[in-house]
C-alpha cells in the first residue's frame, strides 16, 4: 500500500489541475458569443484544449495512483522525491511567471527562455537536447502561429524587449 502523502499529493495535485480547468472553462464565456469566422464560436477550441488538459490531469492521476500502490515503500524516499513540494510549486509557477511576463516583454525573447527553464525544471541536463528541443518547439510556434494561422505574438511593451522583438520580426520573418 502506498503512504498516505504519495496519495494525498497526488490528489491535491488533481484538483489543483481541476481547479485551473474549471477557471479557465468559466473565463471562455467572456468571448463565447457566436463569431463569423468559427461555426461553434470563439471558445470552443479553446474549450476542447480546457477539455483536454482535465482529462490528462485525470489520467496522469489514476496512472500515478496505480504506480504508487504497486510499489514497496519500505525504502526511505531519496532526496529528489523530498524536493518534490518545491518542483510542484516550479512547475506551476513558471507558467504563472511566462504569462505575466509575456505582455511586456514579448514572445520572441521571452518563450525560448521559457522553454529552457521549463526543460530543467523537467530534469533535462543534456545541453544539446536542452537547446535543440527548445529550439524545435521555438520555430514550431513561429511557423504555425505566424505563417499558417496569421497570428500576431506579442511584441513586448517594456523598452528594449519591444525593440528586439522588432528586430527578430525584420530579421526572421
Amino acid at each position: 500500500m502506498a503512504p498516505r502523502s504519495a496519495t494525498l499529493g497526488i490528489w491535491l495535485e488533481l484538483a489543483i489541475w481541476l481547479s485551473l480547468a474549471l477557471a479557465a472553462f468559466a473565463l471562455t464565456f467572456e468571448f463565447s458569443g457566436e463569431s463569423g469566422t468559427y461555426a461553434w464560436g470563439a471558445a470552443s477550441w479553446p474549450r476542447a484544449v480546457i477539455l483536454l488538459m482535465a482529462v490528462g490531469a485525470v489520467i496522469q492521476a489514476f496512472v500515478r495512483l496505480r504506480a504508487t500502490d504497486s510499489e514497496e515503500s519500505s525504502d526511505p524516499a531519496p532526496l529528489e522525491e523530498r524536493r518534490s513540494p518545491f518542483k510542484l510549486a516550479a512547475a506551476f509557477g513558471l507558467p504563472l511567471l511566462f504569462v505575466f511576463l509575456l505582455p511586456k516583454t514579448g514572445f520572441y525573447l521571452t518563450t525560448p527562455l521559457f522553454l529552457l527553464a521549463y526543460l530543467a525544471l523537467l530534469g533535462e541536463r543534456r545541453p544539446l537536447v536542452l537547446i535543440g528541443v527548445t529550439l524545435l518547439i521555438y520555430i514550431l510556434i513561429n511557423l504555425i502561429f505566424t505563417s499558417l494561422l496569421f497570428v500576431a505574438l506579442p511584441t513586448g511593451t517594456w523598452p528594449g524587449f519591444y525593440d528586439f522583438s522588432n528586430w527578430f520580426l525584420a530579421t526572421f520573418h
